[in-house]
């Protein structure tokens, strides 16, 4: 009953944590009142079942007594018999041959003289006082078996079988009645379960709401750090301007892919349209910046910001939720040597596989993270994410 009471108090801790509506606390305190008077009807059901309980337990402490006793009784009989039957042929053989050895003794008597006949007389004294011991022992056996038979008087072995009789019948009544309040407390129990079973449709239903909730907050929380990443990164870039138009005005800007865009470009000028390209993903044209910097990439693929273009080109897909183009354009970051963006790229890879569902090999990926980057800033954060899983 307390492991009961104990699943009510768990189950309306986790509803209560789940839920802030006042309905469901209005049915939780319904529930909770229907349970106390369950557990006041179990209670007086458990009392009734110790009492009857206890009774059968005296019963059947009588029955065991008596059946004990009617048992040593038929076994000190059945040895007293044995030792009888064994101690009369004992005697039987040894008179048998006593008077054996007196008759070859009177055969030889003519022939021995005093002093033999003397030895034989005392042999056959000591003979006569055994024969006198093993008489008063057999007296005093059937003394023994003559007081067994007493005991075992027929008429109170009638009256011990009449009461054992009694109390098996009477056993067979209390186990009947117990049977029948088990039932009534399966009943009680059965439900007690289905109020708490609909309680916990009610927790998995506000706990399917939250989990929501806070994969909408992740994916938000992915994005914030994405954009504040990329607008560091375009202000850490000495000796420029970002360029951040409009929402007008990026939607009207339209990607220079003409032969002689994609011939290489300087350094200045690839890094100018680097920050254009990130303007564009800051404003929400992730279309618009994937063809930029895949134009960069084509116009020179060793520059030093080609593994960047590469890990925002990444970025646009997975905030278009298309991760496994996402995780393709990540792995390509790898592929350069010494890139900056390396551990980056392998986070957003663990991250990408996580929201499409194939939560195995997204926290794979996270572990390897662990083992290429031991010095990355996102080791916390992704020991967070896997003690949490």
């Amino acid at each position: 009953m307390q492991k009961r009471q104990f699943g009510y108090l768990l189950i309306l801790a986790l509803v209560i944590g789940c839920s802030g509506t006042k309905d469901l606390k209005k049915e939780i305190e319904q529930v909770k009142q229907e349970g106390q008077g369950t557990d006041s009807v179990l209670f007086m059901l458990d009392e009734r079942l110790k009492e009857f309980s206890r009774e059968v337990k005296a019963m059947r402490e009588t029955y065991n007594e008596n059946h004990i006793s009617l048992e040593n009784l038929y076994k000190l009989n059945a040895d007293t018999k044995r030792n009888v039957d064994q101690l009369a042929t004992d005697v039987d053989g040894k008179l048998l041959s006593e008077r054996n050895r007196i008759d070859s003794l009177a055969l030889l008597s003519d022939q021995l003289n005093e002093q033999q006949i003397a030895g034989l007389q005392a042999e056959q004294a000591g003979i006569r006082e055994s024969l006198t011991g093993l008489s008063s022992s057999l007296k005093t056996t059937q003394f023994q078996v003559d007081s067994i038979y007493t005991m075992l008087d027929p008429e109170k072995m009638s009256v011990m079988e009449d009461n054992l009789l009694n109390i098996k019948n009477q056993v067979s009544l209390l186990d009947s009645s117990f049977t029948d309040f088990q039932l009534t407390v399966a009943d009680h129990i059965m439900n007690s379960e289905g109020q708490l079973l609909t309680l916990e449709n009610h927790a998995k239903v506000q706990d399917s709401a939250n989990y929501d909730i806070l994969s909408q907050l992740v994916l938000l929380e992915n994005k914030i750090i994405s954009l504040t990443n990329s607008f560091n990164e375009l202000m850490a870039m000495p000796g420029t301007t970002p360029n951040i138009p409009s929402s007008s005005l990026s939607q009207a800007q339209t990607p220079v892919t003409s032969s002689a865009a994609v011939a290489t470009m300087d350094y200045e000028t690839y890094k100018q349209n680097y920050i254009d390209a990130l303007s564009s993903y800051q404003n929400g044209d992730f279309m618009g910046a994937i063809d930029q910097f895949e134009m960069l990439i084509r116009s020179d693929s060793q520059n030093d910001l080609a593994d960047n273009a590469q890990y925002w080109i990444g970025e646009c897909y997975y905030a278009l939720d298309e991760y496994f183009r996402a995780i393709e354009a990540f792995r390509k970051v790898l592929n350069y040597s010494d890139s900056n963006k390396a551990d980056a790229a392998q986070f957003k890879i663990g991250y990408s596989y996580l929201n499409s569902g194939d939560k195995t090999r997204g926290y794979n990926e996270l572990e390897r993270l662990l083992d290429m980057f031991p010095e990355s800033t996102y080791r916390e954060k992704i020991k967070q994410i896997l003690a949490s899983r």
